[in-house]
């Protein structure tokens, strides 16, 4: 095999996609993503699910007071980071270098099976914000 040159193929390196919500989330905020059987997204309840991503903190619409609520209705748009380093709103307590899956769309810390959506990077208690290095694999 030669040298190969790919001029014109389109590589995305963007750190988000966007997808459509497949349901209504009250708050979809630095919670972690997964596909339904329609290829939309919804928080992943749990770890036996492939993980998307993270959705951002500027994900949802503006509220009737202009105050980002995190709300998402069924068909729209949610910004989903896919790779690099990222902050998950915790479900539990996680130490620094635990793998991270998901609980209800929280991170928690992953047990052996489960779809990882990446390493924890700090170590926080339950309702604090996870740094988390996003490397999707299955534990």
């Amino acid at each position: 095999m030669g040298n190969r040159n790919f001029n014109g193929v389109q590589i995305n390196q963007s750190v988000t996609i966007v997808e459509q919500a497949g349901a209504d989330i009250a708050d979809v905020r630095n919670r972690i993503m997964t596909y339904d059987t329609d290829g939309n997204v919804v928080l992943a309840t749990d770890g036996s699910k492939v993980l998307v991503g993270v959705a951002l903190i500027e994900a949802g619409i503006n509220d009737i007071s202009g105050v980002e609520s995190g709300k998402v209705s069924t068909g729209e748009d949610v910004d989903i980071q896919i790779k690099d380093i990222g902050y998950i709103l915790a479900g539990g307590e996680i130490a620094k270098g635990d793998e991270v899956t998901a609980s209800d769309g929280l991170a928690v810390k992953a047990e052996a099976g489960n779809y990882v959506v990446g390493i924890a990077l700090s170590a926080v208690a339950k309702d604090e914000y996870c740094r988390v290095q996003i490397a999707k694999y299955k534990a």
